[in-house]
């Protein structure tokens, strides 16, 4: 048999999209219920009791004002919990997903849901409730960033082409930072990133 080898230079650092991560809504301690209704898209939290109330109060409001009175009503009414924050979700769609906090107008935007935190969440997540909405806005963007495949995963080779460490499911490149070694700290993490 004949074979031949070849000496090969490779990068000691490969950074990829992690394919594997897990929606952050379903892992992650939430400080309230991001509920959506839309024809094309599943709702962040899959919670069908929500999204047949938020659905129901639509079909019985005729403004934004009353619709967020009733889902606070019917809330109330059959869950037992007091809706002590609610605000409109908007969907941006082009070259991608983004849900934004609040209400938003324009081509591409369309209102299709609330994030709703409830006296019950809010215990959960032990908080005071003027801290909520600087949370919601980092849970949606990192709902955002999985939704999108943006999420990181990396392996660490020794000098050998072993594997030392391999991480995944960072929302942000630069959190890697905090796995490598010191020698790291300098290096541009995307100029490791494979496509």
């Amino acid at each position: 048999m004949k074979t031949y080898t070849t000496m090969v230079e490779k990068p000691m650092l490969k950074i990829s999209f992690d394919e594997m991560a897990e929606n952050p809504r379903r892992y992650s301690n939430n400080i309230g219920y991001f509920i959506t209704v839309e024809n094309k898209h599943y709702s962040p939290d899959n919670n069908k009791t929500l999204g047949s109330i938020v659905k129901t109060a639509f079909e019985i409001s005729s403004s934004l004002k009353e619709h967020i009175k009733e889902i606070c009503s019917l809330i109330k009414e059959n869950l037992n919990e007091e809706v002590l924050y609610i605000k409109p979700i908007t969907r941006f769609e082009h070259d991608g997903i983004e849900y934004l906090l609040g209400k938003h107008n324009g081509w591409d935007y369309s209102l299709c849901g609330f994030y709703i935190v409830t006296n019950k969440t809010l215990e959960e997540y032990g908080v005071k409730i003027d801290k909520v909405e600087g949370i919601i806005k980092t849970e949606i963007k990192n709902y955002n960033t999985w939704l999108n495949g943006e999420v990181y995963y990396f392996v660490l080779y020794d000098k050998d082409g072993n594997i030392e460490e391999s991480v995944g499911e960072f929302y942000n490149i630069n959190e890697i930072y905090r796995y490598l070694p010191d020698e790291w700290k300098s290096e541009n993490l995307r100029d490791y990133l494979v496509y």
